[in-house]
């Protein structure tokens, strides 16, 4: 009777030990998984205070980075032009097709914004999907259709051999419209992936006014 006494009191004795290493094991696990926010990431939050988003050194396609640059040239001249021409404006990027149904319903609230905010620093400036299109008369008559006046970049294909556009394939795009929002130093202040409108683009545009 007692060894069978002493045999569950064992039992007991490494039940009770093993869950308390099971608890205190996860425990460290959560203990492990947190972490201290180090010296740069307290200067970027104290970035967030006077900035309107955290400016990136580097090239891509996130809030704060540098648009890719590019060229190309502009609808209906022979002018060659680079994204980065712009530099020192606010610059509102708009990629569009002639056959997309939202790129045509936004398309009258970019030019009224271009009218509105031309003169105060913003340059609205579109760009034609070429390689997307059925052919160049459809862009002529979404052109004319809606008497587009800011200036309008054509993609071209990468080369001979590959047709996928180089704006396509810089900002990765897998649908239309897109629109990126520039700083004056050329970083994305918000990228926004769908169609737009002129409350929204203003808003926007208002936000980095003031902090420019």
């Amino acid at each position: 009777m007692a060894k069978n006494r002493f045999i569950s009191f064992m039992i007991t004795i490494v039940a009770v030990a093993f869950i308390v290493f099971v608890v205190v094991d996860n425990l460290k696990q959560e203990d492990d998984q947190m972490t201290v926010p180090n010296e740069e990431e307290n200067v970027d939050e104290e970035a967030t205070v006077s900035s309107p988003y955290i400016a990136k050194d580097e090239i891509g396609l996130l809030r704060g980075m540098f648009a890719p640059d590019f060229t190309l040239p502009l609808w209906d001249t022979k002018e060659e032009k680079a994204l980065s021409d712009f530099r020192g404006q606010i610059v509102v990027l708009n990629l569009w097709a002639s056959w997309c149904p939202p790129c045509r319903d936004e398309m009258p609230d970019l030019i009224e914004l271009h009218e509105k905010y031309q003169d105060q620093g913003v340059a609205v400036v579109g760009i034609n999907m070429k390689t997307l299109e059925r052919n160049e008369e459809a862009i002529e008559e979404f052109m004319d259709e809606f008497n587009v006046t800011f200036p309008t970049f054509v993609d071209q294909p990468i080369d001979t051999l590959n047709q996928r556009g180089i704006v396509e394939a810089l900002y990765q795009v897998r649908a239309i419209p897109a629109t990126y929002i520039l700083d004056k130093e050329g970083r994305i202040f918000i990228p926004i992936r769908g169609k737009v409108n002129y409350t929204m683009l203003e808003t926007e545009v208002k936000k980095l006014l003031e902090y420019e």
